[in-house]
């Protein structure tokens, strides 16, 4: 089966315009800042660490021709990886259903299929992994728990969308957005448990949430929440306990991502994905290639092009207890962000005949033994 070359700018009529117009009302509901002034923090984005070098290991490619599963592999598709070390692949407006690789990228199963029963969906619009369950989540359907053997354990209905989340080692999800029930609505961060239970918080104005717009990338543990904002390079910790709030805010000013125009034309530089572990937070965000020139009018079709030839990839060390970036690569290619339930990053790329293929990428930063950064507390 060879796959067209996907219209680039798709992605972002999708992934950007239809999350606008969900969130719209989030410009009503966006609060003001109640911090005070030793609580945000203004940090150049300047790398710190000279020394420290990114690099990647590839842990899996999955694409080519034709082959059972293949066809969740597109622009669209949202990737998860479960405790077993199976990849998940669903394609964002295809065909409802889940393609289950193995850790090395070889097809195991299929799972759900287009329907209103257990175990099926409408479009597949999230995956999420916990200790206990898999996660997934339906396009304004709600969210459907899977068992690691993948039986279909509950179905929880409410109608947001849900596409960036964390889940805590409890199987608790946590995500920011708009919820558009009468107990959530005007609450920007919200849980949701093993059993279906919504909490909501966020709505009182006492903590600055930040701007309007599409929804923050998200990552944490059970105790505290990162954002980042998709067109800023703001960072917020929100302290989990005993209720969320925010306990700081960096206000980061990276020169490569401004120098991208978030705000500009199309492609507009856009963060990706945030992922944390023992070395620190790791940021994604794409840009437009230096070398992309051509210009879209207004509502023109976007160009048939490969997407490694329109975006360049961009990843992130900061050390989170300063907000300073430790380190950051540059990557000729489109990075979609991590994959949800580990800490590998995925990398999409299309051949010059717009055959689409996925990398599973495992991050790491490299310093010489003598580093300071070697010493700090993060890494003692």
């Amino acid at each position: 089966m060879i796959r067209r070359w996907v219209p680039v700018a798709k992605h972002l009529s999708r992934l950007t315009c239809t999350r606008i117009l969900w969130l719209g009302l989030l410009a009503v509901h966006a609060a003001t800042t109640g911090l005070s002034a030793q609580d945000t923090v203004a940090v150049s984005g300047e790398v710190t660490c000279s020394a420290c070098v990114i690099t990647f290991d590839t842990v899996a490619t999955i694409g080519g021709l034709d082959g059972p599963g293949l066809h969740q592999i597109s622009f669209y598709s949202v990737v998860a990886v479960d405790r077993r070390g199976r990849i998940h692949i669903a394609e964002s407006g295809g065909q409802p259903e889940i393609s289950v690789f193995d850790a090395t990228g070889e097809f195991l199963r299929t799972l759900g299929g287009r329907g209103e029963g257990p175990g099926e969906y409408r479009d597949v619009a999230h995956i999420d992994i916990g200790p206990e369950y898999i996660h997934v989540f339906d396009w304004r359907r709600g969210r459907t728990l899977l068992d690691h053997d993948f039986n279909a354990v509950e179905v929880h209905r409410f109608p947001a969308v849900v596409v960036e989340t964390f889940v805590t080692d409890s199987d608790e999800v946590v995500w920011v957005g708009d919820v558009p029930t009468s107990a959530s609505v005007g609450h920007r961060i919200h849980t949701l448990g093993p059993t279906g239970e919504i909490r909501s918080f966020g709505g009182d104005r006492s903590a600055y949430l930040g701007p309007s717009g599409p929804s923050p990338v998200v990552t944490g543990d059970s105790e505290t929440l990162w954002t980042v904002d998709r067109s800023t390079s703001r960072l917020t910790r929100w302290d989990l306990s005993p209720e969320p709030e925010v306990g700081r805010v960096f206000e980061r000013t990276v020169e490569e991502f401004e120098r991208a125009n978030p705000d500009g034309p199309w492609p507009p530089a856009r963060h990706a994905g945030i992922m944390v572990d023992d070395s620190g937070l790791w940021i994604v965000w794409n840009s437009k290639d230096p070398e992309w020139t051509q210009r879209r009018a207004p509502m023109s079709p976007p160009p048939e092009v490969p997407p490694r030839r329109v975006w360049e990839g961009w990843v992130e060390l900061v050390d989170p207890s300063t907000g300073q970036t430790l380190a950051r690569h540059r990557s000729d290619g489109f990075i979609k962000g991590f994959a949800d339930g580990s800490r590998y990053l995925v990398g999409y790329y299309e051949t010059d005949g717009g055959v689409p293929y996925i990398h599973l990428l495992a991050p790491r930063v490299s310093t010489p033994p003598s580093s300071p950064w070697n010493k700090s507390p993060l890494h003692s």
